[in-house]
């Protein structure tokens, strides 16, 4: 059985490699063919790294693939190696073998569904580290890119300890915050200073580098007093209770999971609609790594209707139309909680569960078909 195992496992890893492979070189050729000028564009950008402009464009490149198609290429690579897997078994009449000789599919299934699992669980750290970290340099340039700013839009409040901290905008690839009031609270809990700056520099050790900042003293004990203020001062601020790293996404959406769930929860009673996408955005960020596995699930039922005859387009095509259903029900389900109609942030947990159970139905009227009739008594 061990054999078996690792039989199967081992094509299901090799076809997911190739799947993920042949993927992204599609992909990369789509974009470099669709979105030529706009890689030139970026490589024209000022050289201070010493990479070339080549170097440029593939690097943008490689951001775009892993932001935008990267975390829907992984479930769905999963889906196509667990079909290939067992319907390339059921028409080489492995499966057929493996159960005249006494095995039950499940002992094949259940070591692939374990990689999968594994899968699943590597590919959350690649979500929270390589995707989240190109999706925060993709909306950086995105933003650069605009005709117009309004930092009115973008901005967010951060809360935490005795700062509150607005951002306009940042810069997660050069560690700098754009656009910042920072109000800092007394024990008492009013104002005693609000410093304001166009440009932070985020240092390693986390410390804030402001060249010119303007800021506003006050004296909480005397209301009528006016603040001392100062401007065009540089400063330099050692900020314990906040991390850096948190504010170097201004929306908050591509903030870390710690951090994001910490940002919701410091706002229990916001109800507005962008805060609602946060909320969304949030859950779908939990449920996301765990596609990989329920898509490998979802691919076992119209893999095993492949037979010796070998009949792949009609399961295959019925596997198609499942995913754009469950995509479909995920669009749809954002819709509705946009609209307040469902809570928000329960979309992705309710197709995962409902398209869960279908391969569980499937299995069971399958085997329940192939249960053997009783022999009938001998005669007499």
């Amino acid at each position: 059985m061990r054999i078996l195992s690792h039989y199967f496992i081992k094509r299901y890893l090799g076809l997911f490699s190739t799947v993920l492979a042949v993927a992204f070189l599609v992909l990369a050729t789509i974009e470099m063919v669709l979105n030529l000028d706009d890689l030139s564009d970026f490589g024209d950008a000022p050289d201070t790294t010493g990479i070339s402009a080549a170097g440029h464009g593939l690097r943008r490149l490689g951001i775009r693939l892993a932001s935008y198609y990267l975390p829907d290429v992984l479930p769905i690579a999963s889906f196509i190696a667990v079909f290939l897997t067992l319907a390339l078994a059921g028409r080489a009449r492995e499966l057929l073998a493996i159960e005249a000789a006494g095995i039950r599919p499940l002992r094949v299934i259940g070591p692939i569904l374990s990689i999968a699992l594994i899968l699943s669980l590597a590919t959350t750290l690649l979500h929270e580290t390589l995707i989240l970290r190109a999706e925060q340099i993709a909306s950086g340039e995105d933003y650069q890119e605009r005709e117009s700013i309004n930092f009115g839009q973008e901005a967010f409040w951060y809360h935490n300890g005795p700062m509150i901290t607005n951002v306009g905008y940042a810069d997660a690839e050069s560690r700098t915050l754009f656009e910042v009031e920072i109000f800092e609270r007394g024990p008492s809990g009013s104002i005693v200073r609000v410093v304001r700056t166009d440009r932070v520099q985020i240092r390693s050790d986390g410390g804030w580098q402001m060249e010119s900042a303007q800021i506003w003293q006050f004296d909480p004990s005397v209301l009528d007093r006016d603040p001392i203020v100062r401007r065009n001062v540089p400063l330099t601020l050692d900020i314990d209770t906040m991390s850096g790293d948190t504010l170097l996404a201004a929306n908050p959406a591509l903030l870390p999971l710690p951090s994001l769930a910490r940002y919701l929860d410091s706002h229990p009673s916001d109800h507005s609609s962008a805060f609602r996408k946060i909320r969304e955005r949030f859950n779908e960020r939990l449920a996301r790594p765990w596609l990989v596995l329920v898509f490998a699930w979802l691919a076992i039922p119209f893999a095993l209707r492949v037979d010796h005859r070998g009949h792949v387009a009609s399961a295959a095509v019925a596997g198609v139309v499942t995913l754009a259903f469950f995509f479909v029900a995920q669009t749809a389900g954002r819709t509705l909680a946009q609209q307040e109609l469902i809570p928000a942030g329960i979309t992705p947990w309710i197709t995962i569960a409902t398209f869960s159970l279908l391969p569980a139905l499937a299995l069971g009227l399958r085997l329940g078909r192939r249960r053997p009739r009783p022999a009938a008594p001998p005669r007499p």
